[in-house]
């Protein structure tokens, strides 16, 4: 038993589901040599704040050497991560403040005209995520992954506005919205990569129990104590899936009295629903169901309303916008006012600092979980960023950019690095090298910044 091996790519299989499996010592290489060769690989991620962060809420305190020595008081839910960030400073866009260029060519570097970029014509090339997809994404379940916050109000079905991930100039790669969506394509439930589903249906722990049980009795202690937490983990998100299916069908029952179309399963609680998509990354890298994923957490130029988070009033986009005060402008709901810009401002740093949080909590997680000879943090190289310095202006200036992760050790982190006027897609180049992807260029840039 002492050499009895799997496959990385070993599935638990049962009725109409299978699931995949962490990385597991029984899964390394019988010699010495092919184990000391093979590393977990590389995930990345790229995570999407629209409507701009301002320099304010974006920075941290540097030593001399450009160490972090602390984050500052809006980026204080990235303090206990802060020796696996780097802050890149100083970095330019070219898209000139447009709301629909700035969020459909976030990982494109489009062609100097950028404020003409629409649907039809292109977004000027495929979106760096899409690239490194079509590198390493070939022996997994999912090439990619790419997840939205569910879009409300205007503009919530705006191609430019809702996309970040590009597969060709004029082809946006689709999003999911729904987590149990997300489950299912990561399940296999129903036989296909997609799957069907039904309400009733068995939680996937128990369709695989069979193939879960001969397997623990036969790996080392170590695995059977990691598959437990994967298990336990597994079995956290179907109960909360399950809870948010229930509260669908009470809804759905009600608004049937009333003829009105049933809601879909999302969780009402906005912080519920985004942590449970973020789970949903987590479990895809976790599984190696996929190596490359996006998240918008809003569409570009979201109006979504934040009145939930205390001494927050109107809608997202209207906030950035803190310069006007008088709610009569046409970002404003027309009933929604501000008694100065700088408390107009502030409730514009609290929608940021909880998506802060909401990242953050993405971040423990990976942390939380041990691979290889460090964590899933590690072996991961996370984006975070928004196309605007500033909502107020519009700014494609000193645009905020954190990289969060070693990427397997390919990166030095816990340091603030400055590359003043440099275009932003150098990092993505920097980004591709290290998931061992090597580019020439992106649109004009063929300059890769150092991250390592």
């Amino acid at each position: 038993m002492r050499h009895w091996r799997i496959s990385r790519r070993t599935l638990l299989r049962g009725t109409g589901a299978s699931l995949a499996l962490p990385l597991l010592e029984v899964m390394t290489p019988v010699s010495a040599r092919a184990a000391a060769r093979q590393r977990p690989p590389v995930r990345l991620g790229c995570i999407y704040l629209p409507n701009g962060s301002p320099e304010s809420a974006w920075n941290a305190l540097v030593d001399g050497d450009g160490r972090m020595t602390a984050m500052a008081e809006n980026m204080r839910p990235f303090e206990p991560f802060r020796e696996d960030l780097q802050l890149v400073t100083g970095l330019e866009s070219e898209v000139r403040g447009s709301h629909p260029a700035g969020g459909a060519t976030w990982l494109i570097r489009p062609a100097p005209e950028g404020d003409g970029i629409n649907a039809r014509k292109g977004v000027g090339g495929v979106s760096m995520d899409q690239i490194a997809a079509r590198a390493i994404g070939g022996g997994t379940l999912l090439s990619s992954l790419e997840l939205i916050m569910k879009p409300e109000g205007s503009f919530s079905s705006d191609i430019l506005r809702n996309n970040i991930s590009w597969s060709t100039p004029t082809t946006p790669v689709p999003r999911e919205t729904e987590p149990l969506a997300v489950f299912r394509r990561l399940t296999r439930e129903g036989g296909g990569a997609e799957g069907s589903a039904r309400d009733d249906r068995k939680a996937i722990l128990d369709t695989v129990l069979e193939d879960a049980k001969s397997l623990r009795a036969k790996v080392s202690t170590a695995d059977r104590d990691k598959l437990d937490e994967y298990f336990e983990s597994v079995r956290e998100v179907e109960k909360r899936l399950a809870m948010t299916r229930e509260e669908s069908q009470s809804q759905r029952r009600a608004m049937l009295a009333g003829a009105v179309a049933p809601p879909g399963g999302y969780p009402e609680n906005h912080e519920v629903y985004m942590r449970l998509m973020f789970d949903m990354m987590v479990l895809a890298y976790w599984t190696d169901s996929t190596r490359v994923a996006s998240f918008m957490l809003d569409h570009e130029q979201s109006n979504r309303y934040f009145d939930f988070i205390p001494d927050v009033r109107g809608m997202w986009h209207a906030l950035s916008h803190w310069g006007d005060v008088s709610g009569k402008t046409e970002d404003d709901d027309g009933r929604t006012s501000w008694t100065s810009k700088e408390v107009k401002r502030q409730q514009y740093l609290k929608v940021i600092h909880y998506h802060h949080e909401q990242v953050a909590y993405f971040l423990g997680k990976l942390k939380s979980i041990r691979e290889g000879e460090g964590t899933l943090l590690d072996n991961s190289l996370i984006l975070y960023g928004s196309p605007f310095e500033d909502g107020n202006r519009h700014a494609s200036k000193r645009v905020p950019v954190m990289l969060a992760g070693k990427a397997g050790g390919r990166l030095r982190t816990g340091r603030q690095l400055s590359y003043d006027g440099q275009p932003r897609e150098g990092i993505y180049l920097s980004m591709l090298d290290a998931l061992g992807v090597h580019v020439e260029k992106m649109g004009n840039t063929d300059k890769a910044l150092s991250i390592g």
